[in-house]
């Protein structure tokens, strides 16, 4: 008799376990097809993700005229953009001209010999004129009129099509000097100095070269592809990931894992941009400003490190709410801290029973779908800023203390009837 006795708690207690399990209180397995299916989308959604970035900022910065001309705008005032533009003008007047010559024509022939002396003053004089035009107000204004007539020619390039000022030869982007050279060629004429006013300036030493590949008809290929997507991609990944978690056994888990995934694929983009900034400018010829080089590859692609980083937070603080809401004993021993906290307020609040047992029934569902709303708030916002993420993520923060306020509540109102 004392034989079976051991063995009767222990049948019972299978026997529970198995009870809970098929009526729904323990997470049932789920076919292998299906977990497949649950990793496959998370997979996808976490690679749809950059993919989604990329192309917003293809077609709301690369392609779109203002935000164009309003990123590209502060590098009016960069030192050594204003530098580098001014030196490139004062070379490309100086190389087609032989002042020298002129001056010695000039020149009586008793004073002849001074024309070294007066070319180089002459020299001096453009550097002085073509730096001064930069760092005046009428370069900024110049400076927006030419990137607003410039881009629709970007646009064009990144369509396989160009013209005259803009052109796409040999897999180049260049853009012509030629409205800062006249405004030199009138500074200099204001001072007295005439003898650049013929000046013809070849058309290779007339431009400035933005960009140049061999890839370039690959290059125009792709934008034209995420100019196209643009709207779709966004909208797609969002559907992938709502299936994943659907059709998940444990939404929680495939959330974090999501989560973690989108964070991981930010950083390694993050990380590629860097590289690419290195690669770009180790392929610039000798004689670029590489100062100059360095502030207008990180002001073109301003918007697009910001979203990367804006993205990447909001997934690490995503993934650290859904570890928070997880049944480790870490992230329980978290909890219970704030809840002994949250406690102390609750017994003097009047909570509507029926809200407090419905969040206390449905914490998780509750908590993944305010990780869902804040994911989904940052993908709507075209121009997300750090302020907007950091509202975001405090508003997110407060729907979780919410929940957990509510639901402490609930079950201690299950637990006194």
């Amino acid at each position: 008799m004392s034989s079976t006795e051991p063995s009767t708690p222990s049948a019972a207690n299978s026997a529970s376990a198995t009870a809970d399990t098929t009526s729904g209180n323990g997470p049932a397995r789920l076919p292998r097809w299906r977990r497949i299916l649950v990793g496959v989308l998370v997979v996808l959604g976490c690679l749809l993700v950059p993919l989604s970035i990329l192309s917003v900022w293809v077609h709301s910065t690369l392609l779109d005229t203002d935000q164009w001309v309003a990123t590209v705008d502060p590098l009016v005032d960069n030192p050594d953009v204003q530098q580098a533009v001014a030196t490139r003008v004062t070379n490309a007047i100086i190389d087609n001209t032989d002042i020298e010559g002129e001056v010695r024509s000039a020149l009586p022939d008793v004073a002849k010999r001074l024309a070294p002396t007066i070319a180089a003053g002459a020299e001096q004089a453009v550097g002085v004129a073509a730096l001064k035009i930069v760092e005046s107000d009428q370069f900024e204004s110049l400076w927006k009129t030419m990137n607003r007539r410039a881009h629709t020619r970007v646009v064009a390039v990144l369509q396989g099509k160009g013209s005259q000022t803009f052109e796409t030869k040999n897999g180049e982007i260049t853009i012509t000097l030629a409205p800062i050279v006249d405004e030199v060629k009138k500074e200099l004429d204001d001072r007295g100095i005439s003898f650049f006013d013929n000046v013809q300036i070849p058309g290779a030493k007339n431009r400035i070269t933005l960009f140049a590949s061999d890839d370039l008809q690959q290059a125009q290929s792709i934008t034209d592809l995420l100019d196209k997507v643009a709207l779709i991609l966004p909208i797609l990944t969002f559907i992938v990931f709502a299936a994943a978690i659907i059709l998940s056994g444990n939404r929680r888990r495939t959330v974090l894992r999501s989560a973690l995934g989108v964070a991981l694929a930010m950083g390694l983009l993050i990380v590629a941009l860097a590289l690419g900034r290195t690669a770009y400018l180790d392929a610039l010829p000798k004689g670029v400003n590489l100062d100059a080089a360095r502030a207008v590859y990180d002001q073109l692609l301003t918007f697009l490190r910001t979203s990367l980083r804006t993205t990447f937070w909001l997934a690490v603080v995503i993934a650290i709410g859904t570890w928070l809401a997880g049944p480790g004993r870490a992230a329980t021993k978290v909890r219970s801290t704030v809840s002994r906290g949250l406690d102390k307020g609750s017994d003097e609040v009047a909570t509507p029973a029926p809200i407090a047992g419905f969040v206390a029934m449905h914490k998780n569902v509750l908590r993944v779908t305010v990780a869902g709303v804040a994911l989904v708030i940052m993908g709507v916002l075209n121009h997300p800023t750090p302020v907007a993420v950091l509202v975001v993520t405090i508003l997110a923060l407060i729907g979780f203390a919410v929940i957990e306020l509510l639901g402490r509540a609930g079950e201690t109102a299950a637990s006194d009837a």
